[in-house]
């Protein structure tokens, strides 16, 4: 039987809108990262592609960024065959360009698109194109593409 994306904890994803799935910044808080683990090899395990919406958090801790960081490298591969893209809000127009590199430091050699946006509603307009994207159209794990719009 093939997991259900209501098996993910609500606390930490919404997934309402799978294959849009959003973390919650409110679950941000120091330490989540072992949950952000846990619920990515819940999301990976529904083999599906799924685009991945996080609000920028200036306050995350470098031990949570560096946990998830590593935790991206090692699964690199099942991440870039479901991962379609990790679209990051930014509203601030003079943060963005900092949160593109903050973010491209976070998943290089990932191999997922990565996208700084201005709003939801953007990463609600980019997300189909993202999950347009066959797996073999991925960028290669060693070069990660990433963006701002």
């Amino acid at each position: 039987m093939t997991p259900s994306p209501l098996a993910l904890d609500e606390r930490l994803f919404d997934a309402s809108r799978f294959p849009l799935v959003r973390l919650r910044p409110r679950a941000v808080k120091p330490g989540y990262a072992f949950a952000w683990t846990t619920q990515m090899r819940r999301l990976l395990a529904l083999a599906t592609p799924f685009v991945l919406v996080a609000e920028h958090d200036e306050t995350e801790t470098a031990d949570d960024a560096n946990l998830r960081a590593a935790w991206m490298r090692t699964h690199r591969a099942m991440l870039a065959a479901y991962c379609r893209g990790l679209i990051v809000i930014e509203p601030r127009i003079a943060a963005r360009a900092t949160t593109r590199e903050t973010l491209r430091a976070l998943t290089e050699g990932v191999g997922v698109r990565t996208v700084v946006v201005s709003s939801i509603r953007v990463a609600g307009e980019l997300a189909p194109v993202l999950l347009k994207h066959s797996a073999s159209e991925a960028a290669p794990a060693r070069a990660t593409r990433s963006r701002a719009v």
